[in-house]
């Protein structure tokens, strides 16, 4: 085999072995059993900021957005990162006014999509529309 398969070949494996290392031992943890949680909106265009409370056993932010989605008005869409919340409470974003919705976890950013939010006991979910 010529020198630029095995390159490939070596980087495709590497790839993959950091990606099952990433899932296996450094990707958030769902929490198994009964929890409340509490999901916050807060869109200042619109005068909304609503707070709903739940008691749920989902281990994840995305099967709870999932499971009150009517409730909540949500609306997902499905990107090559995954699902992104693209409106809640009935509104959806506008790209054309570079808006999203911030999520925040007790005050902090963040750093994963709603697919990879694991639902911890007491934890506050903020979605807050923003600008870039």
């Amino acid at each position: 085999m010529n020198k630029k398969v095995i390159t490939i070949l070596a980087v495709v494996v590497i790839a993959i072995v950091l990606l099952t290392a990433y899932k296996t031992f450094l990707s958030p943890k769902g929490e198994e059993g009964s929890k409340e949680v509490t999901i916050h909106i807060v869109n200042k265009n619109e005068n909304i900021d609503e707070t709903f409370t739940y008691k749920t056993d989902h281990e994840y932010l995305l099967q709870l957005l999932e499971e009150k989605q009517e409730e909540l008005g949500v609306t997902l869409e499905e990107t090559e990162y995954g699902p992104m919340v693209t409106g809640m409470a009935n509104y959806v974003v506008d790209p054309a006014k570079q808006e999203f919705f911030l999520i925040s976890i007790n005050g902090e950013d963040a750093m994963t999509g709603v697919a990879e939010i694991p639902l911890k006991d007491k934890d506050v979910y903020k979605f807050e529309l923003t600008n870039y």
